[in-house]
């Protein structure tokens, strides 16, 4: 299985959201959110590490929907948000989103599908089989600050 690791706690330009974990305020530090990405396109896969990088999160990278369910297997524990491409082939994006929306022990996990498409009918398909969010690429790091929010609603419900 072909893995990436990093951890760097570098801060992005406008980072004070959510920095402070103990501070009271409900933010959680990013630097400790745990992101599993799933892109088979390696360019793609490359420039979205680098941006949750710089970002400050935790990102293990795969590229194939079984890969992510090896993966969630294996330490779906410490994972805390799934950010995966819609085109996988497309079925297999969606039969991995809808596998992880029905499973007990993976539902707290919010998964974030993203797609260059912004077809209408391929966003509705994915909020309804449960994703948490649908981004457009190319991504900003704007709405890469602000996944964490995903995890903290996640945890509050």
């Amino acid at each position: 299985m072909e893995s990436k690791e990093m951890n760097l706690n570098k801060e992005c330009s406008g980072a004070g959201i959510g920095n402070s974990k103990s501070s009271g305020d409900g933010f959680i530090d990013r630097s400790k959110v745990r992101i599993l990405l799933c892109d088979n396109d390696s360019n793609s896969s490359d420039a979205v590490f680098s941006l949750l990088v710089k970002c400050s999160y935790q990102v293990t990278s795969v590229r194939s929907p079984r890969q992510v369910i090896d993966a969630l297997n294996a330490e779906g524990s410490d994972i805390d948000l799934i950010l995966a491409e819609v085109d996988l082939p497309m079925t297999k994006g969606l039969k991995m989103l809808k596998y992880i929306t029905r499973d007990k022990e993976l539902q707290r996990i919010p998964v974030i599908m993203m797609s260059a498409q912004d077809e209408v009918s391929v966003v509705v398909k994915c909020l309804r089989l449960g994703a948490a969010d649908y981004l457009v690429k190319p991504l900003r790091t704007n709405e890469l600050l602000n996944l964490w929010t995903h995890m903290w609603r996640r945890r509050r419900m």
